[in-house]
């Protein structure tokens, strides 16, 4: 992308110069909340099922929690997607895999990192579209030669290829009109998704690096302020209450507008708590909406 152009503006993609990038600015800012939370899943472990607060065995520190551990039949019965065939996954670090596989393929980050390759993941398991997976490892190590560009990227059945998650998303409604809408759902204008999916760019911190494995969590000067996520949280709650109809951006029905915000809210809801105490975007005292959505 163009070094002049603002970056937040668009979403960029993952290419593997942000992935190392990524790596170190996280490592720095996330390796000792990554040992307290090891301790703390040792607790939780210990004690499954439980509604307790445990605390850390190593810094005494509580643990902002209160929920039932669910056995792994409860788990799989909650996810309808364990209910569909798996698409074909294709490595090109384990094992050679052709440059052009046939039919409808989605090209994404290899570690599941990448938070645009996400939004086109989960659109086309919303729609229950039978696809293909390359996984593209944009860490140099394993990058297969015949591919160019950034992640995502979707082969359509006719040989096309396309970039950008969105633009995608929105041509997937063209591609298959017979599938679940998103681009708008049923009962929605395609304005008011549009809308949505426009408003993150003034909700999100405007100053923050939208990079693939720390995305929105630093500025390119270093880290975010509390008061910086707390604002963002904030503008998300409003913009749910705008369609009050239902829990979702634009009311009753999951759009392209949640597919466009769900990665990133996915990984404050995980990351926040981690970078500032006490900090969970999960809070239904504070985000009613955001925590019902």
């Amino acid at each position: 992308r163009s070094p002049t152009h603002p970056s937040h503006l668009r979403s960029p993609g993952c290419s593997p110069v942000d992935s190392r990038a990524d790596s170190l600015e996280l490592s720095r800012s996330m390796t000792l909340p990554l040992l307290q939370a090891c301790c703390w899943l040792a607790a939780i472990a210990a004690v499954a099922p439980f509604r307790v607060r445990p605390t850390c065995a190593g810094c005494d520190r509580p643990i902002h929690m209160s929920c039932t551990a669910l056995s792994w039949d409860s788990l799989a019965s909650r996810l309808p997607s364990l209910a569909a065939e798996q698409p074909t996954l294709l490595d090109p670090v384990l094992a050679p895999c052709p440059a052009s596989p046939s039919g409808l393929t989605l090209f994404r980050e290899r570690h599941g990192w990448c938070p645009y390759s996400e939004k086109v993941w989960l659109a086309l398991e919303l729609k229950g579209l039978a696809y293909k997976t390359v996984l593209i490892d944009n860490m140099g190590g394993g990058r297969p030669d015949w591919y160019r560009g950034q992640t995502p990227q979707i082969q359509w059945a006719d040989g096309r290829t396309q970039g950008e998650s969105m633009d995608i998303v929105k041509a997937l409604d063209a591609e298959y009109p017979a599938s679940r809408p998103l681009y708008p759902p049923e009962g929605a204008s395609m304005s008011s998704v549009a809308q949505m999916i426009s408003a993150f760019r003034q909700s999100f911190p405007s100053n923050a690096r939208p990079s693939s494995r720390a995305a929105y969590l630093f500025s390119y000067s270093g880290p975010l302020s509390r008061s910086d996520f707390e604002k963002a949280l904030d503008a998300t709650e409003k913009l749910l209450a705008q369609h009050d109809e239902g829990p979702f951006f634009v009311g009753r029905e999951l759009s392209a507008a949640d597919v466009s915000w769900a990665p990133f809210l996915e990984r404050y809801a995980a990351q926040l708590p981690c970078l500032h105490d006490g900090l969970l975007p999960r809070d239904a005292s504070r985000w009613p909406r955001l925590a019902e959505w």
